[in-house]
């Protein structure tokens, strides 16, 4: 699995950007073991406009999926430092228990 976790000062905030590649193998371990869900921290994450009601969580093959990767944008580095942290421990073992 390759994981990219960018930062990008953006006006009025830290966007955070997370993309995933899974090999084929890897996603044929994720059809037939169930997807994994990923928890999407939301301290101190930005509303996003697109959205009434903020996500907090994704399936592991839709993230995949998103050709641009999902982006969520927070008010302080902090806080995007803590939320790129949480998202990184949890894709290096999504599917380390199927």
């Amino acid at each position: 699995m390759e994981i990219a976790i960018t930062n990008e000062d953006v006006p009025g905030g830290v966007a955070v950007r997370t993309c995933v590649q899974l090999t084929s193998r890897e996603t044929n371990k994720l059809f037939l073991s169930g997807d994994t869900l990923i928890q999407l921290p939301l301290e101190g994450a930005l509303p996003d406009e697109a959205a009434p009601i903020p996500r907090m969580s994704i399936f592991l093959s839709e993230l995949a999926g998103q050709r641009d990767g999902y982006v969520r944008t927070f008010a302080d580095a902090a806080s995007a430092q803590a939320y790129a942290a949480s998202l990184h421990s949890q894709l290096t073992t999504a599917l380390e228990g199927s």
